[in-house]
C-alpha cells in the first residue's frame, strides 16, 4: 500500500521534490550559507563570499539584514536614538575576526528635530575573518549571537542566532560563491574611498563644531552638495544647518555642536564626507581629525604639537600673543625699514614736546596701522567668502597697485631729497607736534607701513593668520588687531614711556643729513617693487613704470621753481599732463599679469635650476613613484621669501644635500595670484608666503612644515629625518 501511494504520479512527484530540497539545502549549506531566520520585522543569515575557507587567508563573511518596508535598523552612529547593530562572534579556535565593516547609512529625520541614521531593505554587513595557517579541521562552524534594534514608528529590540558550516579548502584554492557576488560588491562600492588622504582638524567655538578637511586631491572641485555624518554620537546637533565651503581639495565646516561636546571636548572626531557632483553621483570619504592646535610646534616647530587646544580660551590667547608677537617682529623686515625710519626721525624731532602730545601721536600712528590691518583683512576674507581663491598679500599681486606704490616710494624719496615739499601731513614729518597736520601724518605714517608690511609673513605670524581665516569673523578680526597692535607697540612705548624717549638723540642739524640720508631706501624700495613688477608683467611694462618716475620728476621740478612769468602757467600744466600721463598707466593694459613668473611650464625644470616647477599632479606623481619632495611656495615682493632662497635654499651644502638624497625640489611663486598655490596654502592653514614643505618618500605620511625663516642647518636637518 504504502509503496502503492509512493508510486502514485504527483505523490510520487512530491516526494521525489523533497528529497531533492533536503538534499540541496544540506549542499548550501555546507557551501557556506546559513538558513534565513525570520524575525519579526528583520530577517538574518550569515553568508561567506567564498565557497571554501583556505588556511592562512582570510575570509571575508557578510551580517545579511532584510528589513521589512518601512522598518529600519541602525549605523555604528545610530544619531539621536537607536543603537547600532551588534556581532557577538563565536568562533573556533584559529579565527578571529575585524571590525563589522559599515555600509553607507541613510538619513531618517524623525518627529520632535531627531535625525538617525541606519539602514532598510537588504544589507551586508562585512566583517574579515583571519584564518590561521595550521587549521587541520575539514570544515569551520562560524556562529554569531546578533542583536539589533529595529523601529518604525516605534523601536523594539530584535536579534538572531545565526551560523554557519564551511568546508576547509585542502588544495589552497577558493571561488567566489556567485550567489553573494552582487551583495559583496554593492557594499563595498557604497564604501569611502581609501586612495585619496584626508588631514581634518576641528574646534569647538562660539557653540559650533569648526571643521577643517584637506584633501591631496581637488575632491571638492566639482562638488553640487557635501553632507557631514560624524561617526561619533553628541558631536553636533544633526538637525542644524551645515555651513559649508569648498575649494578644490580643502573644506571648512561650521554645525551647531552637541552641548556635551562643548562640555568635554573630545579627543577626535571621526567620519564621513558625502561629496555629490554635478551629475548627482555622492562618493564618500572618510577621515579621522584632531584637534586644531595653534601651538609653537606650528609656528618654527617649537614644542610637541597638541599642547594648546584652540577650542579654549588659553588657545585662543595664544593665538593673539603670537599674532602680537608676529606684528613686532614686522618691524625688522626690510620693506618696513624705509617708512618706520620717517617715524623714528619724527619721534626724534619731537621728543621735547609735552608728553600728552606724545601719546597723541603714538595713538594716531597706532590706529593709521590697526585701522590699515583690518580693512585689509575685512576685503580679503569678503573675497574669500565670495569664493575667490586669494590670501594675504593679495594686493601685491596686483600690478597696477605695484605701480602705484612705485610712484609713491620714488615721491617720497624726492621729497626726502629736498627735490620737493610736499607737506608733513603725507611724510608725518611735520614742525609742529600740536598741528592737527601732525596727528594726520602719524595716522598715514601708520598706513603706509601697514600696507608695505603685509606682503611679509614673519615668524609666529603665519599660522596665526592661517587659524584666523579658519574662524568666526569677530575672532578673526581680532587676530588682526591683535597683529596691527604688536606692530604699532614699539611707537606707543616711546609715545607712552618718556624714558624710552629720552633715549632718543636730540634735535639738531644731523636731521637734515639723515633726512637726506633716508631717501636712499625709499628709491631702494621703488626699485625693488619695479623689479617684482617686472616679474609679474615683463621687461616694456617695467620700463614704461620707470619712464614715468621720470616723468614725476620733471612734473615735480616744475612744481617747484619760483618763476612769476606767465611762463609759470606753461610749467604747471605741463606738470599736470605729467602727472596725468604717469596715473594713466595704471589702467593701461601692459599692466596685466603674465601666466607665471617662473620659468617653464608647470612640472618642467628651467635651464640651470635644481628646481621644477609646482604642480599639483607633479607632486602627485613624485610621492606615488616613492620620492621625497621639498616644497617652496614664493614671491617675489616676499622680502623673507628672497633671503631664505639666498641663505639656505641656494647653497652649495643644501643642493648637494638634496641631490645625494634623491629629494625633488618644486617651486611654486606666487607673485601673481594663482589658486593653486592658493589652495595649498590653505590646506596647510596659512595664508601667505613663505610656506615650506618636507614630505617623506613614504607616500602614506604627511608632509613636515619647515619655519618660515629657514637656515642651511633647518634643512639639513629636516633632509636627515627622511
Amino acid at each position: 500500500m504504502f509503496l502503492k501511494t509512493v508510486l502514485s504520479g504527483k505523490s510520487f512527484i512530491r516526494h521525489v521534490i523533497a528529497l531533492l530540497f533536503i538534499t540541496l539545502s544540506g549542499h548550501v549549506f555546507a557551501q557556506g550559507v546559513s538558513s534565513l531566520v525570520q524575525g519579526e520585522h528583520v530577517d538574518a543569515q550569515l553568508v561567506a563570499e567564498n565557497d571554501v575557507a583556505v588556511p592562512g587567508q582570510s575570509l571575508w563573511v557578510a551580517l545579511r539584514l532584510v528589513h521589512m518596508d518601512k522598518w529600519h535598523t541602525y549605523w555604528k552612529n545610530p544619531g539621536d536614538a537607536g543603537k547600532p547593530t551588534l556581532i557577538n562572534w563565536q568562533l573556533p579556535q584559529g579565527v578571529s575576526a575585524g571590525e563589522i565593516v559599515w555600509p553607507l547609512p541613510e538619513r531618517f529625520e524623525l518627529p520632535a528635530d531627531l535625525v538617525d541614521f541606519g539602514y532598510t531593505e537588504e544589507i551586508f554587513l562585512l566583517t574579515e575573518l583571519s584564518i590561521t595557517d595550521d587549521i587541520s579541521a575539514s570544515s569551520l562552524t562560524i556562529g554569531a549571537e546578533v542583536v539589533w534594534l529595529e523601529c518604525e514608528e516605534i523601536c523594539i529590540p530584535g536579534g538572531a542566532t545565526v551560523s554557519l558550516a564551511i568546508p576547509v579548502s585542502s588544495t589552497g584554492l577558493a571561488t567566489t560563491d556567485s550567489r553573494w557576488v552582487d551583495g559583496f560588491a554593492c557594499t563595498r562600492a557604497s564604501l569611502p574611498r581609501d586612495d585619496i588622504a584626508l588631514d581634518a582638524t576641528y574646534s569647538f567655538a562660539d557653540g559650533n563644531l569648526n571643521l577643517l578637511v584637506q584633501a591631496t586631491d581637488p575632491i571638492f572641485e566639482d562638488a553640487r552638495n557635501i553632507t557631514f555624518i560624524p561617526d561619533t554620537h553628541r558631536m553636533v546637533d544633526y538637525i542644524a544647518e551645515q555651513d559649508i565651503t569648498s575649494q578644490m581639495s580643502s573644506m571648512q565646516l561650521s554645525q551647531k555642536a552637541h552641548s556635551r561636546a562643548l562640555r568635554e571636548p573630545p579627543e577626535r572626531l571621526g567620519g564621513l564626507l558625502l561629496v555629490e557632483d554635478q551629475g548627482g553621483l555622492i562618493t564618500a570619504y572618510e577621515f579621522d581629525g584632531s584637534p586644531d592646535g595653534v601651538t609653537l610646534a606650528n609656528l618654527d616647530g617649537l614644542v610637541p604639537a597638541g599642547s594648546v587646544n584652540s577650542a579654549g580660551d588659553r588657545g585662543l590667547l595664544m593665538v593673539f600673543l603670537f599674532a602680537m608677537i608676529g606684528g613686532l617682529v614686522l618691524n625688522l623686515m626690510p620693506c618696513v625699514f624705509p617708512v618706520l625710519s620717517l617715524k623714528a626721525m619724527s619721534l626724534a624731532s619731537n621728543a621735547n614736546a609735552p608728553v600728552s602730545e606724545q601719546q597723541l601721536h603714538g595713538v594716531a600712528y597706532a590706529a593709521g596701522v590697526i585701522l590699515s590691518f583690518l580693512t585689509l583683512a575685512i576685503i580679503l576674507l569678503s573675497l574669500q567668502a565670495g569664493g575667490a581663491l586669494i590670501g594675504w598679500g593679495f594686493q601685491l599681486q596686483s600690478p597696477w597697485f605695484v605701480a602705484a606704490l612705485v610712484y609713491l616710494f620714488f615721491l617720497m624719496g624726492l621729497s626726502m631729497s629736498g627735490v620737493i615739499e610736499i607737506g608733513t601731513g603725507i611724510m608725518g614729518v611735520g614742525s609742529g607736534l600740536s598741528d592737527k597736520e601732525g596727528y594726520t601724518g602719524s595716522f598715514f605714517t601708520g598706513v603706509l607701513a601697514s600696507v608695505v608690511a603685509s606682503p611679509c609673513t614673519a615668524p609666529f605670524m603665519g599660522a596665526a593668520l592661517g587659524f584666523a581665516f579658519t574662524q568666526p569673523m569677530i575672532v578673526a578680526l581680532t587676530v588682526f588687531v591683535a597683529l596691527g597692535f604688536g606692530m604699532a607697540l614699539p611707537f606707543l612705548l616711546f609715545s607712552f614711556i618718556p624714558a624710552l624717549a629720552k633715549m632718543l638723540p636730540r634735535p639738531g642739524s644731523w636731521m637734515l643729513t639723515f633726512r637726506q640720508f633716508l631717501a636712499f631706501p625709499l628709491y631702494g624700495t621703488a626699485v625693488w617693487l619695479l623689479w617684482v613688477l617686472g616679474r609679474q608683467t615683463g621687461v616694456d611694462a617695467m620700463a614704461l613704470v620707470a619712464l614715468s618716475c621720470v616723468f614725476i620728476a620733471v612734473a615735480a621740478w616744475l612744481y617747484q621753481r619760483q618763476t612769476t612769468s606767465y611762463w609759470r602757467y606753461f610749467e604747471m600744466g605741463v606738470a599736470v599732463l605729467c602727472m596725468v600721463g604717469v596715473f594713466s598707466l595704471l589702467g593701461s593694459p601692459m599692466l596685466q599679469t603674465q601666466q607665471s613668473t617662473l620659468a617653464g611650464q608647470p612640472g618642467s625644470q628651467a635651464e640651470g635650476e635644481n628646481f621644477e616647477v609646482y604642480s599639483d599632479a607633479r607632486l602627485a606623481q613624485l610621492r606615488e613613484s616613492g620620492k621625497p619632495v621639498f616644497v617652496n611656495m614664493t614671491a617675489s615682493w616676499c622680502i623673507t621669501c628672497l633671503v631664505n632662497e639666498r641663505v639656505a635654499l641656494s647653497s652649495d651644502t643644501v643642493v648637494q644635500a638634496m641631490a645625494d638624497n634623491n629629494v625633488s625640489y618644486l617651486k611654486g611663486d606666487w607673485t601673481n595670484n594663482d589658486p593653486v598655490i592658493t589652495e595649498v596654502l590653505k590646506r596647510f592653514q596659512t595664508s601667505g608666503v613663505p610656506l615650506y614643505l618636507m614630505y617623506p618618500s613614504d607616500p602614506a605620511k604627511p608632509a613636515q612644515v619647515l619655519p618660515q625663516l629657514l637656515t642651511e642647518g633647518i634643512i639639513l636637518d629636516a633632509i636627515a629625518r627622511l
